[in-house]
């Protein structure tokens, strides 16, 4: 469905949305990723804001998504938008379907997002704007670059045992209220249904980075700062840990280990992962 709005743009004759300056956006495959780590870096520069879950329970973005999915080829009808020139008996007329014009739909939802995100990071002398998140799925993504063209994308992927041993414990909803993580399963499952949308991604606006990576020794940042057309990050990020949550890691139990094992593998094994701290080398990041 990844050129879905393409099509309805097609169909009614839309033109591309202008460039925004290259919306940052890191997505992450769930809680204690190092989603935040590579926010940190992309701020470095001092360029742009990366928002960081802004209102995340509320859902806007997969609420935005899930509305412009409807758009199909045989929906809306045209015969349900309004002309330019109304007639001037519409109470005269059947109109209990009269739609605004195609491109005011889709520019309503730039400026909804221009309003939240890119207008209060200009506020604060920011020419650029993003945010990271750790519950969009890559459909979220492609309604995104339909909206912003030139936005560029970080898919942040760690270990899932070892993201599970930080993240056990917490309070975590996948969406609020109702789908609430709170064991291996849910965890699992949250990480392989995001992963395996990340790594069908098509083209290069989008990045895969690898947590393991960024934090090795001599991790060299300038494929993170020229994915994101950004001047060079500042590398001493990396050097100041910062955990935001007051809680070691907690051990996983055998059934945990297996449990993560029988849900995200092999698509674990395909991206380097071999258990609780286990990884094989790889270039991702």
């Amino acid at each position: 469905m990844s050129d879905l709005w393409q099509r309805f743009d097609a169909r009614f004759g839309l033109p591309p949305l202008p460039d925004a300056g290259a919306p940052l956006f890191v997505l992450a495959a769930g809680w204690r990723s190092g989603s935040t780590l590579i926010q940190r870096l992309l701020c470095s520069t001092g360029e742009a804001l990366v928002w960081g879950e802004p209102y995340g329970r509320a859902g806007l973005i997969p609420a935005l998504t899930r509305s412009a999915m409807v758009l199909r080829e045989d929906w809306p009808a045209e015969a349900s938008l309004a002309p330019q020139t109304l007639p001037n008996d519409l109470s005269s007329r059947w109109i209990a379907n009269l739609y605004p014009e195609a491109g005011a739909l889709r520019d309503s939802f730039r400026a909804q997002l221009d309003t939240w995100l890119a207008a209060p990071a200009r506020g604060r002398g920011f020419r650029r704007f993003g945010l990271k998140e750790v519950r969009l799925h890559a459909m979220d993504a492609h309604f995104l670059r339909w909206i912003y063209p030139d936005a560029r994308f970080y898919f942040v992927v760690r270990n899932p045992w070892d993201a599970w041993k930080s993240a056990k414990g917490g309070v975590w909803f996948a969406r609020w209220p109702n789908e609430g993580v709170r064991d291996a399963v849910g965890f699992a499952r949250h990480w392989k249904r995001l992963m395996e949308s990340f790594v069908q991604w098509p083209d290069d606006s989008g990045l895969l980075v690898r947590y393991e990576d960024v934090i090795s020794p001599g991790f060299n940042t300038r494929q993170l700062s020229e994915h994101g057309r950004l001047a060079d990050l500042d590398p001493s990020v990396l050097d100041k840990r910062i955990r935001g949550i007051n809680k070691p890691p907690s051990s996983l139990n055998a059934q945990e280990i297996e449990v993560i094992r029988q849900i995200c593998e092999p698509l674990a094994g395909m991206l380097g992962y071999v258990g609780p701290g286990g990884m094989r080398s790889s270039s991702a990041a």
